[in-house]
């Protein structure tokens, strides 16, 4: 068990205690000596208060029984006295405790109602709290018909009776949600009270005390009570005690600060110490207002103002937030001397109250009231202004910029996943149309042939046959005859060819004729292996796809000494005498027509957008820019593939190229960019990805933040 503080050291020596709590408070005092000590203060005073409650009262005050009615029940026009201590809870919270009005006539004795019944015109119904000078019973107005709070004294006291009727005073000014109402104050049966608004709740003490309440909570509930003292103010009241045993949250949760009697006193100049635990007890005698949450000036005795109650009220926040006061002192010289002084505690280890609601507590706190917050209201505002919006506005923008960053991958995601079902459908068709494209120009190719070798160039071409050969002739003049039949080759015009460049061949592989070099003829051609097939099987119509620099021209030179750059496609044609039935075939000429490459690409092109390469065996290409050739070499058969080059994404695929015989003699490549939207620069997609998880990494991190502050739980 904690130590004990004022309010159950009060209820312990009035005998408000139930059984099981008395029990364990006086379990407490066996094992603890400073609150033994606390409890031989209290005693003391408590003593001296009976001894002078069962003394009859001075002659010279001794009134008729029947008091004259002015002197029955006071206005709120009469005198005011500052208030006392603290109230005790139960299922209902009251307003505080009472001392009786000065000026009243007393009977010889105070009477003190032990039973309910009629009070005056007041029906008492239960008590709901009592407190070392007084009593508080919950009854019932007949004559407006509603419940009250009635504060009794216990005993007869002139300057309680004139305090009582202060705070009357002083309450009653005030209208505001957050202030206890005042319906009367008056004297009756020999007993001094004062009628108040009935809260059914309990004190801010109390309700702090639950485990589940937050900072934000806490916070809340003390801004509430501090408009309270702010209306006060703006009437020119000052409350000079105030603490959370003297605010009410009633079970609707509206928050009402009451006990507004005390007056501002100097601490006695006895020099007397009265050793306590944490002090928490209006000391009789030397100062009215609680110690514990006194600001320095009611401990030098300095002028006392709004500010004042601004510092009671951090004292008090402080102490709801941290779960201690922010001033140690065991004794009340030790109290006020670090009061004084502004030597804060600093914070408890895992706390989670924020920097900045430490320092506006600590504004709060500052010994010169006029270091402080110049008045309530500048206070509440820094309080109630909400410390979780910066991060809850950061992690809000951070989400939204999540967002946009994601629509935005989402955006390119569906435009990729469009351009992407765009890109097979375009290779497909360009794959049909590579196979037309093929058949053609095979088609073209071997009608021109079967034309050209109508003409009688092509015919005295394969009836020529060395004579030497046979015997029957020297090799210069089968020289000479081959030197003639170049001129007439060279004369022709060959309009029935598919291509302007062309070459023919004898039956020996010599090359007779190219179109390429002109001057060129009796040069070897069978180093090309479709004519050496050609020349020994004495047939065959092929196709071919390879480089103008390929090494099996060389020799033949049919491309001239300066061969074209790129691919050619080369058509042979095998003009044959003999059997076809048999097989008994003798090549006697071969025409070959050669097409560049690169023409075909436009032939095979059906999308602007999809770029081509032609690619022969050896790997040399051809190709459309922007198809470099790194995505030429990593386009796959099996499937269309995604690669990003010259920061760009393609899509790639590699089509075969065959002839009538369905063998392979190249492919072509197709690829296509497939950028989507987030191409503003390079890796802009991967800066979006990346930024993506950064924006939520800063969302998760400030609304958590956010949600800290706003459920922290208070020490």
């Amino acid at each position: 068990m904690e130590c004990l503080d004022a309010n159950v050291v009060q209820d312990l020596m009035s005998g408000a205690l139930d059984e099981a709590v008395r029990a364990s408070v006086l379990g407490h005092l066996d094992t603890c000596d400073d609150c033994r000590e606390l409890v031989g203060v209290t005693a003391q005073i408590t003593l001296k208060d009976h001894l002078t409650d069962t003394q009859p009262y001075p002659e010279e005050l001794v009134a008729p029984r029947t008091p004259p009615p002015e002197a029955r029940d006071i206005g709120l026009e009469e005198t005011m006295a500052p208030d006392l201590g603290a109230t005790r809870d139960s299922d209902t919270a009251i307003a505080g405790t009472m001392a009786p009005p000065a000026r009243l006539i007393p009977p010889r004795r105070s009477r003190e109602p032990t039973v309910k019944g009629p009070f005056g015109r007041y029906i008492l119904d239960e008590k709901i709290g009592a407190g070392a000078m007084g009593v508080v019973w919950k009854a019932h107005d007949p004559k407006l018909g509603r419940m009250v709070a009635l504060k009794l004294l216990r005993r007869y006291d002139p300057a309680l009776m004139d305090r009582l009727v202060r705070e009357a005073r002083s309450m009653a000014q005030v209208s505001h949600p957050n202030v206890v109402g005042v319906f009367d104050v008056g004297e009756t049966e020999g007993s001094a009270f004062i009628a108040m608004e009935l809260v059914n709740g309990r004190s801010l003490r109390a309700w702090q005390t639950d485990e589940n309440r937050t900072i934000s909570d806490l916070v809340a509930a003390y801004v509430a009570a501090g408009r309270g003292l702010s209306a006060a103010h703006g009437a020119g009241i000052v409350h000079r005690d105030f603490k959370a045993d003297n605010v009410l949250v009633g079970d609707d949760g509206r928050i009402r600060v009451t006990d507004f009697g005390l007056a501002a006193a100097k601490p006695s100049e006895s020099g007397t110490k009265h050793s306590i635990v944490d002090v928490n007890l209006t000391t009789s005698g030397s100062v009215l207002g609680t110690p514990a949450y006194m600001a320095p000036e009611q401990f030098s005795g300095g002028n006392v103002d709004p500010r004042t109650d601004q510092f009671n009220f951090c004292v008090s926040l402080y102490e709801a937030l941290y779960g201690e006061r922010p001033f140690e002192g065991k004794t009340y010289g030790e109290l006020s001397e670090n009061v004084i002084a502004g030597k804060l505690r600093p914070p408890p280890h895992g706390s989670h109250v924020t920097g900045g609601l430490r320092a506006i507590l600590v504004r709060g706190l500052a010994p010169k009231p006029a270091e402080r917050f110049p008045a309530m209201d500048h206070l509440l505002v820094e309080l109630a202004r909400d410390r979780a919006r910066p991060w809850r506005r950061t992690g809000w923008i951070a989400l939204a910029i999540a967002a946009a960053l994601a629509v935005g991958l989402v955006a390119d995601w569906k435009v990729r996943d469009r351009i992407a079902a765009q890109v097979a459908e375009s290779f497909e068709l360009t794959g049909v149309q590579v196979d037309k494209t093929m058949r053609r120009v095979e088609n073209e190719f071997e009608r021109a042939s079967k034309v050209a070798y109508s003409e009688s160039a092509l015919r005295e071409v394969a009836g020529h046959h060395d004579q030497a050969d046979f015997g029957l002739g020297a090799p210069e003049a089968d020289l000479e005859d081959l030197e003639k039949l170049h001129g007439t080759l060279a004369s022709m015009q060959w309009k029935a060819l598919a291509t302007e460049s062309h070459g023919v061949i004898d039956y020996k592989g010599r090359l007779l004729f190219t179109s390429y070099a002109p001057q060129v003829w009796n040069t070897d051609m069978r180093a090309i292996p479709a004519v050496k097939r050609a020349l020994d099987t004495g047939t065959g119509s092929s196709i071919l796809i390879t480089s103008y620099a390929d090494p099996m021209f060389a020799q033949s030179k049919v491309f001239g000494s300066a061969p074209p750059q790129g691919l050619v496609v080369m058509h042979l044609e095998t003009l044959a005498l003999g059997n076809d039935t048999t097989g008994a075939n003798e090549a006697r000429a071969i025409l070959v027509q050669f097409e560049d490459a690169g023409r075909l690409l436009g032939d095979l092109r059906l999308d602007p957008k999809t770029l081509l390469a032609i690619v022969a065996p050896n790997n040399t290409s051809v190709a459309d820019e922007g198809l470099t050739d790194e995505l030429i070499a990593v386009a796959p058969r099996d499937g269309i593939a995604q690669v990003h080059d010259r920061d760009h994404d393609y899509e790639v695929l590699q089509f075969p190229v065959n002839d009538r015989d369905h063998h392979e003699i190249g492919h072509v490549v197709m690829g296509r960019r497939v950028d989507g939207m987030l191409m503003l620069f390079p890796h802009a997609r991967l800066v979006f990805a990346l930024a993506l998880l950064a924006a939520l990494g800063i969302a998760a991190g400030t609304l958590a933040k956010a949600r800290q502050l706003t459920g922290a739980r208070a020490a």
